[in-house]
């Protein structure tokens, strides 16, 4: 992600449309879970670093987003551990699960803690959650994705 570039790990937090990922066809979006990411940014009480609604203009100008994103509570610092950085991310959400629920009850969307944690780093290869961010996924029906992919190695 480029707000996140020269970071050798990073992980932030996702509110997305719910929707399936279908191999030949992209994205599809679920019924009813276009959302105003603005909407989402006044019940939370914080300002993503990037969002965008259905229908928005993708950056290359040729074509529209089909579903709602919302990300927020970027972690970057190369010298967080993972632990640290969804930590960081859960103590500035967990407060606000009355609204992360509220947002659940009006659309439907899915809730997550994206984790980039390598660029080959061999610091980078340790992840664990604690049992506070083990609750907060709980209560809030998010899901933890790890993407192992390496985006900088030019593959």
């Amino acid at each position: 992600m480029k707000e996140f570039e020269g970071s050798p790990c990073y992980a932030f937090f996702r509110v997305q449309s719910a929707g399936v990922l279908d191999f030949w066809k992209g994205f599809l979006p679920a019924e009813k879970s276009a959302f105003p990411p603005e909407e989402v940014t006044r019940l939370l009480e914080l300002a993503p670093f990037r969002s965008h609604a259905a229908g928005d203009l993708r950056p290359d100008g040729k074509s529209r987003y089909n579903f709602s994103a919302w990300y927020g509570c970027g972690q970057a610092e190369p010298a967080v551990s993972r632990f640290d950085q969804c930590g960081r991310i859960v103590q500035a959400l967990f407060p606000r699960i009355p609204a992360l629920l509220e947002i659940q009850a009006r659309y439907n969307v899915a809730f997550s803690i994206q984790i980039f944690p390598c660029d080959g780093n061999p610091d980078c290869s340790v992840i664990g959650f604690t049992r506070e961010i083990i609750d907060f996924c709980h209560r809030t029906g998010t899901e933890i994705v790890v993407d192992l992919f390496l985006y900088g190695s030019g593959q």
